[in-house]
């Protein structure tokens, strides 16, 4: 399984580098903080607020505002429901010509394996994207007209490693993960690679409800002939109540 996610990593790493000599480079923070509620033993709710600033945190790249509903199999299988509200700005001579709004439907299925020395966790995600679409005016000027739909899917392969338990509460954790992302298009079978997001770095569970996530976030998106890189530092605050 180990092999099977280096070489998918390295894969999907060859790809969007292939024709990489054509690829702007972006310099962004990513803050979210994730709320989350346990009703009971299998049900659960959790709401995100992702706060998205690039160029050296001096635009806005993204809002979202993502809640959902888990359901919590014994055997460590999650399945999930949910909506986002995504607010794309426009920041840079690359980036959309004017600010839109996706709003996205999703679910999701998480399994988990446990292991002595690590976790190893699939996260498959099924999101239907209603977009704004742009038209253009006239002459570089812009307006959103109604909304085009795009299916997509991710798979998300991460690996977490326990590196010190200081108590059963408070322990400090390695993380990696890869992320492949999918367009469907207006169906079910994949077009081509829309994105690949990998991520390193530590988590530190301060207490039974606080959880702190900060590393690097590696993105490569590809947008008509351009690849877009986005080297980001992402802080993630979890409280569970």
């Amino acid at each position: 399984m180990m092999r099977f996610f280096i070489l998918f990593s390295f894969l999907c790493f060859g790809i969007t580098n292939a024709t990489g000599q054509n690829t702007s480079t972006r310099y962004s923070s990513w803050n979210t903080f994730d709320v989350s509620k346990k009703i009971n033993q299998n049900w659960s709710i959790n709401t995100e607020f992702n706060l998205r600033r690039t160029q050296f945190l001096k635009d806005w790249e993204q809002l979202v505002i993502r809640p959902f509903v888990h359901y919590k199999f014994e055997n460590d299988l999650d399945i999930a429901f949910g909506y986002s509200y995504i607010r794309n700005y426009k920041h840079d001579g690359n980036s959309l010509p004017l600010d839109i709004i996706e709003h996205n439907i999703f679910q999701q299925l998480t399994l988990t394996h446990r292991f002595s020395n690590f976790i190893l966790d699939h996260r498959l995600r099924f999101e239907v994207r209603h977009i704004g679409n742009i038209t253009e005016l006239f002459n570089g000027v812009y307006d959103v007209d109604g909304a085009r739909i795009r299916n997509r899917f991710r798979y998300k392969f991460q690996v977490r490693i326990p590196l010190r338990v200081y108590s059963d509460n408070r322990v400090l954790s390695a993380v990696l993960y890869d992320e492949a992302f999918l367009n469907l298009e207006t169906g079910l079978r994949p077009k081509k690679l829309d994105q690949n997001w990998m991520f390193v770095g530590l988590i530190f569970r301060v207490s039974k409800q606080v959880k702190v996530r900060s590393g690097y976030h590696d993105i490569y998106a590809k947008r008509e002939d351009l690849f877009i890189n986005n080297r980001v530092w992402e802080t993630t605050l979890t409280y569970t109540f």
